[in-house]
């Protein structure tokens, strides 16, 4: 599978501000954003979850085209041809390459059993940097493992 995927960026429509956001290659993982900025910020995050959903689902995630291959196809092309006029951004799409963040496996819900003074220190450690109790544990027993194994 790609590291990536091709979205179209949308420029908004007459009387709106909103950019939308498609892929080719993924039919139904669509997004959106009051900027241009926020509309790839958004992707990046529909993209890792459409991804993560068919992995859950237990169906094959579709082949990311290149850029050569979506050149290289007309309904493509119909999308971003006439973004320009008169030297501005009009109507259309732009073509964007946006990353396939990593996805982190499902999570399991266990049950553990923890003396109530380490139970503090964890809860007082994880508010001080901002994150759950569970993510807290998972990012220190996961820097554990890693140390461990190198």
């Amino acid at each position: 599978m790609s590291a990536s995927y091709f979205a179209l960026l949308h420029l908004p429509e007459p009387g709106s501000a909103t950019w939308g956001v498609t892929f080719p290659d993924l039919p139904g993982c669509v997004s959106s954003g009051a900027t241009d900025e926020e509309a790839r910020k958004k992707a990046r995050e529909a993209l890792a979850g459409h991804i993560a959903a068919l992995r859950a689902d237990g169906d094959d995630v579709p082949h990311a085209r290149t850029l050569k291959e979506l050149l290289g196809d007309p309904d493509i092309i119909s999308e971003i041809k006439d973004i320009f006029v008169d030297e501005h951004l009009r109507s259309g799409a732009v073509l964007e390459n946006i990353p396939l963040d990593d996805i982190a496996p499902p999570k399991e819900r266990i049950n553990v059993m923890l003396d109530r003074k380490v139970l503090r220190a964890i809860d007082e450690a994880a508010r001080a940097r901002g994150v759950s109790r569970s993510a807290f544990i998972e990012q220190t027993a996961g820097k554990a493992a890693l140390k461990r194994s190198a």
